[in-house]
C-alpha cells in the first residue's frame, strides 16, 4: 500500500518536472561513476608496491635531480604514483 503511494508520487513528480528528474538522475549517475573510480584507485594503490617490484620500476628525475611523481617500468609504460595508469 505504501509502496504504491510512493510509486504514484514519483510518477507524478516525473511527469510534472521532467527537467528536475533529468538533473536528479544525472547527478545520481555522476555520483556512482565517481565513486567507482575512487574505489578503483584505492584497489590499484594496494598492489602498487608489488607491481613496482615485479616490473623493475624506476623513479623518473628531472635534469636538476629533483624527483617527480612518475615511474618508468620495464614494460615501456610510465606510471604516475597518484594514479597508477595501467
Amino acid at each position: 500500500m505504501i509502496f504504491k503511494k510512493l510509486i504514484s508520487k514519483i510518477s507524478q513528480f516525473t511527469q510534472e518536472n521532467p527537467i528536475d528528474t533529468f538533473f536528479i538522475l544525472f547527478f545520481a549517475l555522476l555520483v556512482v561513476i565517481l565513486s567507482s573510480l575512487y574505489l578503483r584507485v584505492d584497489f590499484d594503490d594496494e598492489h602498487w608496491e608489488e607491481f613496482k617490484a615485479e616490473h623493475h620500476c624506476q623513479l623518473r628525475t628531472t635534469k636538476t635531480g629533483t624527483q617527480r611523481a612518475s615511474w618508468v617500468c620495464d614494460n615501456g609504460k610510465t606510471y604516475f604514483r597518484w594514479r597508477q595508469q595501467r
